[in-house]
């Protein structure tokens, strides 16, 4: 690796924007449980032995050269607020703190944070600027389309950071482009390897009732896709008439004719036909290309479904990692190999 600039992630989730950088990749310091398994089945499938630790303290690697992270958001979550009608506290955050403390102990020639952009009017850009004063900042705010992602809709911030005495040219990041082409709900059918689309079964009971429905029972897959395609084929929220709330929050079904709406790790999106969103399609979406694996097992498949949609949609979409690693290849003054 001594030519090569060294890749450590920090809440890096299960690797979305580390999978361009996997050749150079040095570990990912992970605390959040939601993105580990006992055996880690889904980061070695990916990343194999590459360490995925769990503090910053066991990471006992070389200092990396760029620093990757995407920190918890739920603070700076539009939906989070519309349920606690407030919004966190980002400065108390320890997924947001460990990624600074890491910053601050390796001062990498670079890095990228990805979050909401909700979080710079929670912490005021000039803040950030006093917190990493050895590092020139560049804030980008946009919807992933800009990258190149389907999901029009998806907003986020992506922070640059490029140390004051760093060889690689800060001008280099100050832009945005396309790595790959949108494309609408219509055109997923031609990418989905079906065998590998696995959702729910018809008879899986959903968190979903008919507004009609009085005592609330929860309906079936099979129930769901009826209603969706025939009492509600016009609708594409899921109705709740005559209740305080116009439609049930966090359901919705993606138009053919459109971009897809944002994602979330959720069995309670679905696609045209009326039916929840398999993991293929999921994939499909957040800009995975297929040689990034996720792990299946069937025997045991609420778990592994819940664990497949928090891998591709909690955290960012895999466009601005390509993004990113342009940008430093373009940057870089010497011949250094990623």
């Amino acid at each position: 690796m001594a030519n090569k600039l060294l890749v450590l992630g920090v809440c890096a989730a299960q690797g979305a924007l580390l999978f361009p950088f996997r050749r150079s990749l040095i570990g990912n310091i992970e605390p959040r449980a939601v993105f580990h398994t006992k055996n880690e089945e889904q980061w070695k499938l990916n990343f194999g032995e590459i360490p995925f630790l769990k503090s910053i303290e066991e990471y006992k690697g070389v200092k990396p050269d760029i620093i990757i992270g995407s920190p918890s958001c739920g603070h700076s979550s539009n939906f989070s607020y519309s349920r606690k009608k407030t919004l966190g506290k980002p400065r108390e955050d320890k997924t947001l703190n460990l990624y600074l403390n890491a910053i601050e102990q390796f001062l990498p020639q670079v890095f990228l944070l990805e979050n909401l952009p909700k979080l710079l009017d929670l912490i005021p850009f000039e803040e950030w600027e006093k917190k990493l004063s050895k590092y020139h900042l560049i804030p980008h705010c946009h919807s992933v389309f800009e990258f190149g992602n389907s999901q029009k809709s998806r907003k986020r911030l992506i922070l640059v950071g490029i140390r004051h005495d760093s060889k690689l040219d800060y001008h280099y990041f100050e832009s945005i482009f396309k790595v790959s082409e949108p494309f609408l709900v219509k055109d997923i059918g031609n990418m989905i390897r079906k065998e590998l689309n696995f959702r729910e079964d018809s008879d899986k009971k959903l968190a979903m009732y008919h507004y009609s429905d009085k005592s609330r029972s929860t309906l079936t897959v099979k129930q769901v896709k009826h209603l969706w395609n025939n009492e509600f084929k016009d609708e594409f929220k899921w109705p709740m008439k005559g209740t305080k709330m116009k439609t049930l929050p966090g359901v919705y079904r993606n138009r053919p004719n459109a971009y897809p709406l944002t994602l979330r790790p959720s069995n309670r999106q679905f696609n045209p036909n009326g039916l929840p969103m398999g993991i293929e399609e999921y994939r499909i979406i957040m800009g995975f290309p297929r040689n990034f694996n996720l792990y299946f097992d069937n025997s045991n498949k609420t778990y592994w479904l819940n664990k497949a949609r928090n891998t591709l949609s909690k955290g960012s979409v895999y466009e601005v990692g390509l993004w990113f690693k342009k940008c430093i290849h373009r940057a870089k003054k010497a011949k250094l190999k990623l």
